[in-house]
């Protein structure tokens, strides 16, 4: 996702809210291995992006542009705290010979 997305996102959500509500959503960027520190950066700058999600690729329904492996968005996750945005994990790893009650497990294991 970029920040000019998740804007238009923010704005569409705004528009069903009821005027006499106080409702704010709390925007998020979807990291791929295409995210760039610099998108990190203008997300911050916008005002309206309170973290990003972490999925890996193929871990979890519409997560095929996930992160493939976590050395590639090291200088994201470095951009991103540098800006105090939060990273949100779904940490779970996509290996079929591992049981799906233990991907988790295996996730932080091997991952983190």
């Amino acid at each position: 996702t970029s920040t000019q997305q998740a804007l238009a996102y923010r704005e569409r959500i705004l528009a069903a809210v009821p005027e006499d509500s106080n409702f704010q959503p709390l925007m998020t960027l979807y990291l791929t291995d295409n995210t760039s520190p610099l998108e990190i950066a203008r997300a911050r700058e916008a005002g309206h992006i309170q973290a990003c999600k972490l999925y890996p690729a193929g871990a979890t329904t519409n997560s095929d542009h996930g992160v493939t492996a976590l050395s590639t968005i090291f200088p994201v996750l470095d951009a991103m705290q540098a800006h105090g945005l939060v990273l949100c994990v779904h940490g779970e790893v996509t290996d079929p010979g591992i049981d799906i009650f233990d991907r988790e497990a295996v996730f932080i294991e091997r991952v983190l």
